[in-house]
């Protein structure tokens, strides 16, 4: 059943979006952000890039593990609100705690909890909207929200950057908790769900209403297998390029830490209008499973162009091509599953889906690192890019999957 009025611009709805904003700037924004933060780090600890990359590893990772304890968690054992709350709680202690490490290892349980939060919160919000609104808005309405990364990837680097040159790293982390922890927590009541929101399905879903499914029945379904083997393989290389570009831009291209930060944020402004966009370019091009499967080659093919970037310009460019392929990934996965599988079990689902890019993005950033310092930056970014690429092997089995699917549901609705 979907409610007609889901997808009109009720003031609920508008207060949902905009919450959901917020919680992306606070909660996917830090994702992107943090590479500011290393070269200081690597420096204060005296530690080596790959250990330094495996923090900020760390804290994707964690935020993966988050999201999938989330998605357990929702709606059986407590509500869309109170796990946003709870997140953004988490949140603030970890950061707070990372602010006073002395030795690497302690930064590693830091950035845990804060990424526990950050997954936790952000998938609570991102679900809680989608089930609120109709599938045929659903890109619309989940890409204005999803803007809040590309704000917070355009905004923060900078704030961060000013904060660590007007202290120091530690003070402007232990701001970054306090300020993190005061939005998401705001946002998180209007994450709260009605029972009638949660039945919302997508037209082309495959799924009845019914009983609310187990991970064992999640995982045993071809399509979602594809979908997981495609987040795992691609985020064995998705991040590489914002993680190690503060790297390359300082140590091959000899640019400022200020310049840095203007990359991240023109990747947040090319996003962001990449995102404000989403319903239109996902009806251009044939549906959000077909656009997601378009960015995420385009996004494998720019991290094998990034070690060619020889100067501030090329850079610039790049940046600004990067970060409009990759707005539609991040924003679209939520809508792709709820075409593919209904909202009514969108948290499972999507917690599921986390792992795959958490065990991803856990192997993948350290390894690639290491390579990156032993091989140069050139073998690493090309391998990462080759990997981005070559998953979306597994989209298309899983387009293949699907439809047969549909075409044996139609059979057997005519019998």
């Amino acid at each position: 059943m979907e409610d007609a009025s889901a997808g009109g611009c009720q003031p609920h709805l508008v207060k949902k979006v905009v919450a959901c904003f917020v919680n992306m700037i606070f909660s996917l924004g830090p994702i992107y952000g943090f590479s500011v933060f290393l070269p200081f780090i690597k420096a204060d600890l005296g530690i080596s890039l790959p250990e330094v990359a495996a923090i900020g590893s760390t804290l994707n990772t964690a935020t993966f593990v988050g999201s999938f304890l989330a998605g357990i968690t929702i709606p059986q054992r407590a509500g869309h609100a109170s796990v946003a709350l709870i997140g953004a709680i988490g949140v603030s202690i970890g950061l707070a705690s990372l602010s006073m490490i002395e030795k690497s290892f302690a930064a590693y349980a830091a950035v845990l909890l804060a990424g526990l939060g950050l997954g936790s919160t952000n998938l609570a919000g991102l679900v809680a909207l989608n089930a609120t609104v109709a599938a045929k808005k659903r890109a619309t309405f989940v890409g204005f929200a999803s803007c809040g990364t590309s704000v917070g990837t355009m905004l923060l680097p900078h704030f961060y950057t000013l904060l660590t040159e007007a202290m120091d790293w530690r003070w402007a982390m232990r701001i970054n908790s306090a300020v993190s922890c005061v939005f998401l927590a705001a946002a998180a009541p209007f994450f709260r769900v009605q029972e009638n929101q949660g039945l919302l399905a997508s037209p082309t879903s495959t799924r009845q209403v019914g009983a609310n499914l187990g991970i064992q029945e999640v995982m045993r379904d071809p399509r979602f297998l594809c979908w997981w083997l495609n987040m795992f393989l691609c985020f064995l290389g998705f991040y590489l390029p914002p993680t190690l570009l503060a790297e390359f831009a300082r140590n091959e291209l000899h640019l400022s830490a200020n310049l840095t930060a203007v990359c991240y944020s023109l990747i947040g402004v090319s996003g962001l209008f990449t995102r404000l966009s989403l319903g239109c370019l996902t009806h251009l091009l044939g549906g959000p499973r077909r656009l997601f499967f378009m960015a995420q080659l385009l996004v494998g093919a720019l991290a094998c162009c990034l070690p060619f970037c020889r100067n501030a310009e090329s850079l610039l460019v790049w940046s600004a091509v990067y970060g409009s392929s990759i707005g539609p990934i991040i924003a679209l996965v939520s809508v792709v599953l709820s075409d593919l599988f209904g909202t009514k079990d969108l948290a499972l689902y999507h917690g599921c889906s986390r792992t795959g890019v958490g065990v991803g993005n856990l192997l993948g950033i350290p390894l690639l690192s290491l390579l990156a310092e032993q091989q140069g930056f050139t073998v690493a970014l090309i391998l990462s890019g080759a990997l981005v690429s070559f998953s979306t092997v597994f989209l298309i089995v899983l387009e293949l999957l699907h439809r047969k699917k549909l075409r044996d549901e139609v059979q057997e609705g005519t019998c």
